[in-house]
């Protein structure tokens, strides 16, 4: 951050160490051996009082560095001359940043050294299911949402497209509920014929009907105490819905063949990937039913609205299947995974999950992975430009969120080298927006400062005089 945001060349922070010896913490433009030397005469020199000959001599800037939480340090800086920000302001603001930045390591290592008994957060992933990845505002607000309703048993709805996990959010719900040392159970209402869907749910008793040749509890009976999962709820039959609605109502179940109903004690999730509203309009989905479900809604946003969480999720199923098939320092290279954020992922996280899956298993230890590696389809879906006419080179970005458009000035190229293109020009965009502001860049472009730090080191994007 210093380098960038400074007009320094050479840059060493210097802690002292248990000995109280100053020794270099971080070091840029440095070898070890010289910022060891540098370090070495700069405390002899402090002790001998002789420290603003020496920081004349040595042509440095030095500040001193005092964090609440961390030990007291030395910024030096060379040429003194460079001791600015890139336009010419002082340096002190930033240094109020760097030290937040040692406050919050020196905390971390604390936090290291000292077992911790308390619950972890409950918007942290591990909080709620491992692999639960959120770092979006749109998935931090689903998390925040499920964790207000951990103590309650009312009935949820989930909605989102096929494959973002509408059951892993079920499971969550689930795991902080009350009723979290209790039986999870899954029914898919698309698994079974319509004609046994509801003896699968309610249970029949011996010889109710032709191949009832024991009694079955059902699954309603068989999630007792716990929470049952309804997925694909817009599909369940017409002619069983009136039989859910009053399981709903009255927390009773008649099994088929049974005289008297049945009660049960069972907390519902239901998922859908359609619209019941349109479901209930067309007449083959209850009214009455579809608002006794939606009490609490809970929408789970596709991955094209969530773009940030992408890097995270491939690196969570890099490791998870490279650990499954015994494979070892797999890499994506930057482009690659570039590649992968401006998909439009129809399939959402699951295939995201088939990709990474199908290139861990092809791949051989310490392998690098490119955009080459990608599958044929993956490459022909994530395919951004489309011409607008013959002599046009002026095309749209269809994957992404918002509209977008740039000038390739030219026909050819790989895909690559458009993906390339396009972010340099949304980084140099956003910069001119905000005046280079790199916190509101990297929030606007759903970034880290670290991540866009990289990436305008990489582009050789700087700051013009």
């Amino acid at each position: 951050m210093l380098q960038q945001e400074s007009q320094a060349r050479k840059i060493i922070i210097a802690e002292p160490n248990e000995s109280k010896k100053l020794r270099p913490f971080i070091t840029h433009g440095y070898s070890t051996e010289e910022s060891v030397e540098l370090i070495a005469k700069f405390d002899g020199a402090q002790q001998k009082g002789d420290e603003k000959s020496f920081i004349r001599t040595k042509n440095l800037a030095v500040f001193p560095l005092r964090a609440s939480s961390a030990k007291p340090a030395f910024l030096l800086i060379q040429p003194q001359a460079g001791a600015v920000l890139n336009d010419n302001s002082s340096l002190q603001p930033l240094l109020r940043v760097v030290e937040l930045g040692m406050d919050v390591v020196s905390l971390r290592a604390r936090d290291k050294a000292t077992p911790i008994e308390q619950e972890a957060s409950p918007y942290t992933s591990n909080s709620l299911m491992p692999g639960f990845i959120h770092s979006s505002p749109a998935m931090t607000s689903l998390v925040e949402e499920v964790y207000k309703i951990r103590s309650s048993d009312v009935t949820v709805l989930v909605t989102g497209e096929s494959g973002t996990g509408k059951e892993l959010v079920s499971r969550a719900i689930h795991a902080i509920s009350n009723r979290k040392d209790k039986i999870f159970v899954p029914f898919n209402c698309t698994a079974v014929p319509k004609e046994l869907a509801e003896g699968h749910l309610f249970g029949y008793r011996k010889g109710a009907f032709t191949g009832a040749v024991t009694d079955s509890p059902g699954m309603i009976r068989a999630a007792d105490g716990g929470t049952l999962f309804l997925d694909e709820i817009g599909d369940l039959p017409i002619d069983v819905q009136p039989k859910l609605l009053r399981f709903l109502q009255e927390g009773e179940v008649q099994p088929i063949g049974e005289k008297r109903p049945i009660k049960v004690d069972v907390r519902v999730i239901a998922a859908t990937n359609m619209p019941l509203e349109e479901k209930v309009a067309g007449g083959t989905f209850r009214e009455d039913l579809y608002y006794r479900l939606n009490v609490i809604r809970l929408r789970v946003p596709p991955l094209r609205e969530r773009r940030s969480e992408i890097p995270p999720i491939i690196n969570y199923y890099i490791n998870h299947y490279s650990s499954r098939f015994g494979k070892h320092d797999i890499t994506f290279t930057p482009q690659t995974v570039d590649l992968l954020m401006v998909c439009d992922w129809e399939g959402n996280v699951r295939q995201l999950c088939n990709e990474v899956q199908r290139i861990i298993a092809r791949a051989v230890d310490n392998e690098v992975v490119t955009p080459d590696h990608l599958s044929p389809e993956l490459k022909r879906s994530a395919r951004p430009l489309t011409n607008f006419g013959e002599n046009s080179n002026v095309r749209p970005i269809a994957s992404y969120d918002s509209a977008f458009s740039f000038n390739t000035g030219t026909t050819g190229g790989t895909l690559e080298d458009a993906v390339c293109e396009l972010e340099m020009q949304m980084i140099k965009g956003s910069l001119a927006r905000h005046n280079w502001n790199i916190s509101r860049v990297a929030n606007e472009l759903g970034l880290t400062r670290r991540g866009l730090y990289l990436k305008l080191s990489r582009y050789r994007i700087e700051k013009a005089a």
